[in-house]
């Protein structure tokens, strides 16, 4: 029989390294205050200016989407899932 005690709930949210803890408590501290129109403004002005100068890596773009899916509710996804879409096909 499996062993409820250590059950979390749905699954298991994956488990990062110190430094990217601190890369996403540095960019949670940085964008604390912001809309969520004023993130997304943000976020397209980065993917732009890194397409632009040649520096976008949407492997490493898809590598940050894996790790954070585990963290996000239903709406969430569907909203990044959202973001992701007008990243690729407007910019």
């Amino acid at each position: 029989m499996k062993q409820l005690r250590n059950y979390k709930g749905g699954q298991e949210r994956p488990q990062f390294d110190n430094k990217t803890n601190e890369t996403f408590e540095s960019m949670k501290q940085k964008y604390a205050g912001f809309s969520e129109d004023a993130l997304l403004e943000q976020l397209v002005e980065k993917v732009k200016s890194a397409k632009k100068n040649g520096t976008y890596n949407k492997a490493q773009m898809d590598t940050y989407i894996n790790m954070l899916q585990g963290h996000l509710s239903k709406a969430q996804l569907e909203k990044l899932d959202n973001i992701l879409r007008i990243i690729e096909t407007e910019y």
